[in-house]
């Protein structure tokens, strides 16, 4: 087994988690502490100069950052349902849209619902908060059922996670088509399994 995902079930790696059970490789958890002083070690430093997680090790391979492990996983293990579309697929475009939105606008929306920041609409690159909610709420209100419409994806996986948490810690608000969205990401056996198990 060589892919290794230096994980704590209370941070992002949570989402790369759920990615590596949706694909179904063979994967190891290396559980990291956040108050232990593990992710300071130069061993891990070596690995993410940033102190952080998640971390994905495939063989000689490194990715740090939520949406780069995202994007290697779904690129480079494929399934009978693959979870990304190809580069030549029309739809790689909204793929990458959508999973680059959660680092993009859905983060710091959240760190600004979080914090009580304002933000210049104008001057923000996500734009604001109430922006950041309506521009999803219209997209997710228009999944059939997934962002990618029949095609499940990493996007699903990456802006679900993040949608869910920011529903549940009431940044964003429960706008309707948020729950139903959310409601059938948590079906998924892969999803159930991970959180399950918690």
């Amino acid at each position: 087994m060589s892919v290794k995902l230096y994980h704590n079930p209370q941070s992002r790696a949570v989402m790369m988690h759920w990615l590596l059970a949706e694909i179904g490789c063979p994967y190891e958890l290396v559980p990291v502490q956040y108050d232990d002083g593990s992710m300071r070690s130069e061993s891990f430093l070596k690995l993410n100069p940033m102190g952080k997680i998640p971390v994905l090790v495939d063989g000689d391979t490194v990715v740090t950052e939520t949406v780069a492990i995202a994007l290697y996983l779904a690129d480079k293990f494929k399934t009978p349902n693959d979870l990304a579309p190809a580069i030549d697929d029309a739809m790689r475009g909204d793929y990458l849209r959508w999973i680059a939105f959660q680092s993009g606008a859905v983060e710091p929306a959240m760190m600004q619902a979080g914090s009580k920041f304002e933000a210049k609409r104008e001057t923000a690159g996500w734009g604001s908060a109430e922006l950041v909610v309506d521009v999803l709420e219209q997209r997710i209100s228009k999944a059939s059922p997934w962002l990618l419409g029949d095609k499940f994806s990493a996007a699903d996986v990456v802006l679900g996670g993040s949608l869910s948490w920011a529903v549940g810690w009431k940044l964003f608000p429960a706008r309707p088509g948020f729950a139903a969205y959310l409601e059938r990401l948590a079906e998924r056996p892969a999803y159930k399994r991970v959180f399950e198990n918690q």
